[in-house]
């Protein structure tokens, strides 16, 4: 038989062996484990798969996923989450969502933020309740951007930029808080006036609506207008311009018969002249019967002045 202490001493193998092998733990993909000894916090642990730690009571493993990305909500709530088979199913949660512009106007403003932890020592350690500080602090993240901005700009003009503004500011805050949070995502993903004045909003979004038609009108008539007064425009110049170059051409054609005329008038001045004046009073009196007198008032009948005679002296 065997003796007793052979007994005990087989008894504490396995006893020991049992209490090594439960310090065996799996560390999935994405996930952190923190290692306590005796409360004290001793290393991080990122590699998955099957890892060893000294057993319970001495060492003590707390696994941190960082690669899901968590989500909060303000001012409404996921009942079910959505698929390809059903759509999602929320719920308002009243008086989280009111909130006050710069100008002035209430309005309901469901939020939703998503995060991840990249710090797992900060998160665990630095802050005692993680998800409500952060709550506190996106809670007034968002009412300060709303408060800085025009209810216009929260509806419409500027939705993507005050989500921008959140996340920074956010996220700013929980860098000061040393939390191991980063900010992934803001969106507002309802944002709408109370039911009170819901009508004189839908009032002012219809005169808003015909605003931007009258414009789009107007600017559809100065694009139709515009081409063809330019057009006309050019018509104009094309033809000032053509006008100019025929009167310019007439004026060289008149300067070139003026010193024609001036090189005969030099070649023979009193028959040049002569011809000049009965050329100017057959203009001036056409189909009158003419006589020219000398000095002494004898009419010339050499030279007489009647359309055949002229017509054949200009022939010769």
């Amino acid at each position: 038989m065997k003796s007793p202490k052979f007994i005990t001493a087989a008894v504490m193998v396995i006893i020991i062996g049992i209490w090594l092998f439960s310090g065996i733990y799996t560390l999935r993909s994405g996930e952190e484990a923190v290692i306590l000894r005796f409360g004290k916090h001793t290393g991080t642990v990122s590699k998955a798969g099957l890892n060893w730690r000294v057993p319970f009571p001495v060492d003590e493993v707390i696994k941190v996923n960082v690669s899901e990305v968590k989500r909060i909500e303000f001012g409404f709530e996921t009942i079910r989450e959505g698929n390809s088979a059903q759509n999602a199913n929320y719920k308002e949660v009243p008086g989280k969502s009111q909130m006050l512009t710069g100008d002035e106007n209430m309005v309901n403003v469901e939020t939703a933020i998503q995060y991840k932890v990249t710090n797992t020592e900060d998160f665990l350690f630095n802050v005692d309740d993680q998800t409500g500080t952060l709550r506190i602090a996106a809670e007034s993240a968002i009412r300060r951007a709303i408060a800085s901005h025009t209810l216009d700009e929260v509806l419409t003009d500027n939705k993507f930029g005050i989500q921008q503004e959140i996340k920074d500011d956010l996220q700013q805050i929980c860098d000061s808080y040393k939390i191991g949070i980063g900010i992934i995502a803001v969106q507002l993903q309802d944002v709408n006036p109370p039911a009170e004045v819901d009508a004189a909003f839908k009032d002012v979004a219809n005169a808003r609506e015909d605003k931007n038609s009258l414009i789009n009108e107007a600017e559809s008539y100065k694009n139709e207008v515009i081409p063809k007064a330019r057009g006309s425009a050019a018509e104009m110049v094309n033809k000032a311009i053509a006008y100019k170059e025929r009167r310019i051409a007439e004026a060289k054609g008149d300067v070139a018969n003026f010193i024609q005329i001036l090189e005969k008038y030099q070649l023979g001045k009193d028959v040049t002249r002569t011809r000049m004046y009965l050329e100017t009073l057959e203009e001036i009196l056409p189909g009158v019967e003419k006589y020219i007198l000398d000095e002494k008032g004898n009419t010339l009948k050499f030279l007489p002045l009647d359309g055949s005679a002229l017509n054949k002296d200009d022939k010769r």
